[in-house]
């Protein structure tokens, strides 16, 4: 997958999750355990992949998924009162 490509399917998990998701928590624990549970749905999805002959398609998803999160904790961090 080139660079483009990536930054694409996490810019696009993105726009998917405001839209569902809009409201995002005021302070930094919350927020990081949102990127934490996507980071853990990505392991889960690795170790399908590897042992269990899951979809790689599977693992960019979720992967795309944390990024999301990851920049959406990043764009709130500012605005949390601290």
């Amino acid at each position: 997958m080139k660079h483009d490509d990536a930054i694409s399917r996490i810019f696009s998990e993105l726009r998917k999750a405001e839209e569902k998701f809009p409201g995002w928590p005021d302070d930094p624990v919350h927020g990081v355990a949102i990127v934490c549970e996507e980071a853990g749905e990505s392991m889960r999805a690795a170790l399908n992949l590897y042992y269990h002959n899951g979809n790689i398609e599977d693992l960019r998803t979720e992967l795309a998924q944390t990024g999301a999160m990851a920049i959406r904790a990043l764009l709130h961090l500012e605005a949390m009162p601290f």
